[in-house]
């Protein structure tokens, strides 16, 4: 007995069942850290000043361990302070958008867009001063410590990078709680994390309660949050944004750079200009672009084909203090995470 006639009507003769749905709710996307910003001195221009901006240090005296002859004036000292000097630069990028493109999107473009230009912006402030610290690897070579290719970094090497500092006098960068400011990648982290060895982090952390809570917590650590580990003396904030050096020491792995700062490890320099996009400590997700829409037409626009823009513009520059001691560490190393 045969069965039952198949559908008369598939999807194949009804095009009307072949419409496609297209899900407004984009995917976030995957976005670093920007915290470089947040590790270094901050410095204002005034508005009408002039384009470049010159910081003075004095050099120190050495000791004088020599009597007065009685009686004798004896010469005067002479101390030319050191120099420096930067100049203001100006970024903007900006994406202009049709009336059409407005009016048929299914989603807030103008909006959306302008989030990614953040996130652009962040980076860029991240970068220029990372480039300016690591300026300091051509002025003292100290500052820069390159681990052996098969050496993870290790909670060890961190602390001799502090003692490094302290022992020429750099003075910690966050100066209310006595702590450096220091940006590391997340692979290194896991690194110092998984390290077993006697007095190292985990060792640390297991003997004590919050130890184990931090324990606990690193597996899935918040990435927006600084993270301490003990006996250093640093606040580090995690992104994937470091210094990358390929085929490193000819080992054929990648390197991450580790950086610590000191007090004046590197400056930041803002304009503040009327107009430009305030960027504050250059986490990403608190930028807030110029954002423009259902904008009427113009004399530059005349019938009125651009309805909408998104766009930033500043004025930045970075430098070192006019000095040749670096206020910076920076370890090289290969991580065993990939």
């Amino acid at each position: 007995m045969s069965g039952y006639n198949p559908a008369s009507n598939l999807t194949s003769n009804l095009p009307q069942t072949q419409a496609k749905f297209y899900d407004k709710n984009f995917f976030d996307n995957l976005k670093f850290e920007t915290p470089f910003l947040r590790v270094a001195e901050r410095r204002n221009l005034p508005m009408n000043s002039g384009n470049t901006i010159v910081f003075f240090e004095y050099p120190t005296f050495g000791p004088n361990t020599n009597q007065s002859a009685e009686g004798t004036v004896g010469t005067g000292l002479t101390i030319t302070p050191l120099t420096n000097q930067a100049v203001i630069g100006e970024y903007s990028d900006y994406a202009s958008f049709s009336t059409l493109a407005t009016f048929t999107g299914i989603d807030p473009m103008v909006t959306n867009v302008s989030k990614e230009l953040a996130y652009r912006l962040g980076q860029s402030l991240s970068i220029l001063v990372r480039t300016a610290e690591e300026a300091w690897i051509a002025i003292d070579s100290s500052t820069n410590t390159q681990l052996a290719a098969a050496s993870p970094l290790t909670i060890l090497n961190v602390r001799a990078a502090v003692q490094s500092l302290a022992g020429r006098a750099v003075l910690p960068f966050h100066q209310a709680e006595a702590k450096f400011g220091g940006i590391i990648h997340p692979f290194v982290v896991g690194d110092i994390s998984n390290d077993p060895s006697n007095n190292s982090a985990v060792d640390i952390w297991k003997h004590t309660v919050t130890g184990l809570d931090r324990l606990e917590s690193l597996p899935g650590t918040d990435l927006t949050e600084t993270i301490e580990f003990a006996g250093t003396g640093i606040r580090f904030h995690q992104t994937s944004l470091v210094t990358q050096t390929s085929n490193y020491k000819s080992s054929g792995n990648t390197a991450q750079r580790t950086y610590i700062n000191g007090k004046d490890g590197v400056i930041a320099i803002d304009l503040n200009g009327g107009g430009d996009t305030a960027f504050g400590d250059g986490n990403y997700r608190t930028i807030r672009p110029l954002v423009r829409q259902n904008v009427e037409p113009s004399v530059a626009d005349m019938a009125g084909v651009i309805s909408g823009w998104t766009s930033y513009r500043i004025h930045f520059t970075t430098t070192l203090v006019p000095d040749t001691t670096g206020r910076v560490r920076m370890l090289d190393s290969v991580s065993t995470i990939s």
